[in-house]
């Protein structure tokens, strides 16, 4: 009963006074997917003639843009390709552009990639494209099988931050509260770890588990590696912040028992396309009313944010390559290829990519980037940091020192200096030299 009063009563009344607008946009994102398909799209072309129009008077960069390329709005209507005759819009060009993408007047929210494609960007939203990716977060989860009355579980890294102020636990308890939301801390993917993490879900049984493939994947294998008897942990797992494998999900269905569904999105723009119950992971709709995303076929994704006119993103390169099909009952993206996680060792315990770069992050703060490179003549991987101030060795070096010892080589770099790898020379955050000799 506690849980139906969370998420019909509290929820909305926590909304009304923090002054939030989530389930008026939520009902509209409903009204909006319910339509065919070919009065979506018309509906899209207004929306992003709309935007357009707010760019050609209020951003500068898109005011200086639309004049070298004769950019004219209307022309989207008769086809929204006519999209394509400006360029790309990539992290670097965000990065130099800043203050010239921003909308003139205030309130911004700050947004920080986590860099697994490139080097990490701040981006911007206003308080409508927040409420708008709240919305969209909500009815993406309806969308695979979740009620606001389920119990969710969301997998995070234990960090060993400072205890936050005691007004800011509070706020936080009442925002997971009213979601009927706990938190699974993981810190390592040792043994005693996972042990941990197996007990505290099974007593939880959360209706949907959301987190890192790679942690679900891990307590997965625990299972199996341990002759453990698989039981239902959860109805339904979610990931985020990684792509999913086809024997990441074989394993985490098998050993959790639940059905694997799939999301892709960013900092950038937030949840931009989901699978829906009844599909396969691998094929995911995407949200056309607050999203265009340009037809593709494994080539790079494109997005253009409709949402958002705090801080425009059009035709923006997200870094990530996949296949965009338009089809009968909408857009879809398949076959997703972008920010993969690996797991490493260190000191004798393996740690997520994910793990470090939240390490990173939030607790030593200001880096850039980072990378892990393991080469022939030791096990012990190099870590390389790219600072954002070049004054600031000594601080990082305490914080590393303080939680690897010597279980890591540290080097500070240049961003230049970070190595790609492929035929695409694609950023990894790990790079195991062992395996080219």
């Amino acid at each position: 009963m506690l849980r139906y009063f969370n998420g019909y009563i509290l929820f909305p009344t926590l909304e009304k006074l923090k002054k939030r607008e989530i389930r008026s946009k939520l009902s509209e994102l409903k009204n909006f997917e319910a339509k065919e398909n070919r009065i979506q799209i018309a509906q899209q072309k207004k929306l992003l003639y709309h935007l357009f129009i707010f760019c050609q008077k209020n951003i500068p960069y898109y005011q200086d843009l639309f004049l070298k390329y004769k950019f004219d709005p209307e022309k989207i209507f008769k086809d929204l390709r006519y999209i394509e005759i400006l360029p790309t819009l990539t992290k670097d060009d965000v990065r130099e552009n800043s203050e010239r993408l921003k909308k003139p007047w205030g309130g911004f929210h700050e947004r920080k990639t986590g860099g697994s494609t490139g080097q990490s960007v701040f981006f911007y939203y206003d308080q409508q494209g927040l409420d708008w990716t709240a919305a969209i977060n909500l009815y993406a989860l309806e969308m695979a099988g979740k009620k606001v009355h389920h119990k969710d579980c969301h997998i995070a890294s234990e960090l060993g931050l400072e205890p936050p102020s005691l007004k800011y636990q509070f706020i936080d308890w009442l925002k997971l509260f009213s979601q009927n939301r706990k938190r699974l801390m993981i810190e390592s993917f040792s043994d005693e770890n996972l042990s941990s993490n197996y007990k505290s879900l099974k007593k939880m049984k959360p209706h949907l588990l959301q987190g890192h493939p790679s942690s679900a994947y891990s307590i997965a294998n625990f299972i199996e590696r341990n002759n453990l008897k698989p039981i239902k942990l959860c109805e339904i797992f979610e990931p985020s912040g990684e792509m999913l494998t086809d024997k990441m999900v074989e394993s985490i269905e098998k050993n959790l028992r639940c059905k694997v569904v799939n999301r892709y999105g960013n900092a950038e723009f937030g949840v931009m396309a989901h699978s829906r119950f009844d599909d396969s992971y691998n094929r995911l709709k995407i949200f056309r009313r607050a999203f265009h995303i340009e037809e593709a076929e494994q080539s790079n994704i494109i997005v253009t944010g409709i949402t958002n006119h705090a801080f425009p993103l059009i035709r923006y390169d997200t870094g990530d390559i996949g296949t965009v099909r338009d089809e009968n009952d909408g857009l879809f993206l398949y076959n997703i290829q972008g920010r993969i996680h690996d797991s490493v060792k260190i000191n004798g315990q393996y740690y997520a990519t994910h793990y470090i770069m939240d390490y990173l992050d939030h607790k030593v703060k200001n880096i850039r980037e980072f990378q892990i490179i393991f080469k022939d003549e030791s096990d012990i991987p190099i870590l390389n940091i790219v600072p954002e101030k070049e004054n600031d060795f000594d601080r990082i070096t305490a914080y590393i020192k303080e939680k690897w010892g010597n279980g890591v080589k540290l080097n500070f770099i240049k961003y230049e200096q970070l190595q790609r790898v492929g035929w695409r020379q694609k950023f990894r955050h790990v790079i195991d030299q062992r395996e080219q000799g």
